[in-house]
């Protein structure tokens, strides 16, 4: 084997090798980030798309990704990073305590921060609050086929909610989801 044809197979190798280490990295942090992020659940709306790809999916909506900026409060920029404080409500679930461009310094401990991302800021008037949309990352979730109008039907009802881990940094993931507090589908680790 000649000298640049060995350098080539070395070189396909180690790319190959990178390659798979940053697949290996990917799975593993998000396998770290559901097995060991704090739960939270939240109250959902779906809507029954389909992915040529992956199948049914259900879009999931929550309250936080639409907030209502305090009078006077400055009009975030898309992409602009959001932070939202959750705190523990009667019966499991989690509601907006507020919000932040910062990473609060404190938080209780029946509370949890999400870390967001602005979509979209509207200006208030006398008619309506000012705005602020976001997403999470936490918006979609792959379903079973043919399920995602059954869910649909559930979301009327207000029975389905989005289990979710949240790390010490405010990513989240989705763990599962629950119908009347029972898990029905849950994301596999790996």
């Amino acid at each position: 084997m000649t000298r640049a044809r060995r350098n080539l197979w070395l070189g396909i190798a180690g790319v190959a090798a990178a390659q798979a280490l940053v697949l290996g990295w990917m799975i593993w942090d998000r396998a770290h980030l559901l097995a060991s992020g704090r739960e939270v659940v939240l109250e959902v709306v779906p809507v029954d798309p389909r992915s040529l790809f992956r199948g049914d999916y259900v879009i999931l909506g929550y309250d936080m990704s639409r907030i209502e900026r305090p009078t006077g409060a400055p009009r975030p920029q898309r992409g602009d990073d959001i932070y939202v404080t959750l705190q523990k409500a009667e019966g499991g679930k989690w509601k907006v305590v507020g919000t932040s461009a910062q990473p609060p310094t404190a938080t209780t401990a029946d509370q949890v921060v999400i870390k967001g991302q602005v979509t979209y800021a509207t200006d208030g008037s006398a008619q309506s609050p000012a705005l602020t949309m976001a997403r999470y990352g936490i918006e979609s979730f792959f379903v079973p086929e043919g399920t995602g109008r059954e869910l649909e039907a559930l979301v009327r009802e207000k029975k389905l909610s989005a289990l979710i881990a949240v790390d010490g940094a405010g990513n989240a993931g989705i763990k599962g989801l629950m119908v009347d507090g029972e898990r029905v589908y849950e994301e596999p680790l790996l």
